[in-house]
């Protein structure tokens, strides 16, 4: 199965459809054993990095819209949500690269199947899931890929064809649909399926009755910075479960000093797990230093998602600042 991912890869490098469909003109794929639907995107059209993205499911599919609807001459997400959001998107790639880009194992992999490239076209097979970094396809990955570029080549001539190709309205009506490759009765076909026009919806999980009992109970009102950031280095020994640290910090904003610091990630819990904890590490920082915030003050979208619920209830305000001096000075000084 992985050397005929590789024989589809090269095919797909060969018909290189980047070059007449754009990255938003999105292709929904509907896995022939599971029904789950997934979504289809080339990267590439205005050249350099050359990618084949299929995002799995409607939350992928929302951050992956959420990225697009980016002004790059006026953005609005800052940058460490921007970050977050695109290595915490559920999605497999195949990316066209130079030899020198590719890890290790992906090296390995190409010379196992005896294949050789030359320039920027050699294939990098890579699973992005959250909290880890991105690290090779398992067997079931292998078969969604190699899906996604089998029906994508099916359909390409005929998009190269139409230069006017609507891949959201259905031809038969004026609703807003998706054009979708689905295997029905054991035959490939296109259908349409209703365009997801969600928004992408950062979580904003409730922390617990008991620890917020405990902070409102507490005297001393202080003004609080928060940071809870990924950090886009990743850690561990293994390709394949090289993780991403997130970092959790309270910061005293009259005096400057450190309230206190932690480091989460999903080696011991899901992703899930970890987001709907961060407020009660935040809390549980606050409880250490027998404080209550006074006020909470964030730089993202993320962390003041994740702090909404906990505000609210304590009745403490809740603002984004363009900067957290307290909590930028101690950046500088970290080792990672």
């Amino acid at each position: 199965m992985l050397a005929h991912l590789y024989d589809l890869a090269d095919e797909l490098n060969r018909v290189a459809p980047w070059f007449w469909m754009t990255e938003d003109q999105c292709l929904g794929l509907r896995h022939p054993a599971s029904g789950e639907l997934a979504y289809m995107s080339l990267m590439g059209a205005f050249g350099g990095h050359h990618c084949l993205a299929l995002y799995l499911g409607e939350e992928a599919f929302r951050r992956y819209s959420l990225m697009q609807s980016e002004d790059p001459s006026n953005r609005l997400l800052p940058e460490s949500d921007a970050v977050a959001l695109l290595l915490e998107t559920r999605h497999l790639q195949v990316a066209f690269e130079s030899r020198s880009q590719l890890a290790r194992h992906e090296l390995a992999t190409i010379k196992q199947l005896g294949r050789n490239y030359r320039g920027d076209i050699w294939p990098a097979m890579r699973s992005f899931r959250p909290g880890y970094a991105p690290g090779p396809l398992d067997a079931a990955e292998i078969l969604w890929l190699c899906h996604a570029i089998a029906q994508l080549l099916v359909v390409a001539p005929s998009l190269e064809a139409d230069s006017c190709a609507n891949f959201r309205l259905h031809p038969a009506s004026d609703i807003s649909d998706t054009l979708t490759r689905e295997c029905i009765d054991g035959v490939w076909q296109n259908t349409w399926t209703p365009f997801d026009v969600l928004p992408f919806e950062f979580p904003t999980p409730t922390g617990n009755p008991a620890m917020i009992a405990k902070i409102a109970a507490h005297q001393r009102l202080t003004d609080v910075e928060c940071l809870f950031q990924l950090m886009p280095s990743p850690v561990g020994s293994k390709p394949s479960a090289m993780i991403f640290p997130y970092l959790v910090i309270s910061a005293d904003v009259a005096t400057g000093l450190i309230i206190g610091i932690e480091l989460l990630s999903v080696e011991k819990q899901s992703h899930r797990a970890l987001i709907n904890s961060v407020p009660n590490v935040f809390m549980r920082q606050w409880d250490k230093a027998g404080i209550r915030p006074a006020s909470l003050r964030v730089s993202t979208i993320t962390a003041y998602s994740l702090l909404e619920c906990t505000a609210d209830v304590l009745n403490t305000p809740l603002r984004r600042h363009a900067r957290l001096p307290a909590i930028a000075r101690l950046l500088k000084e970290l080792p990672f």
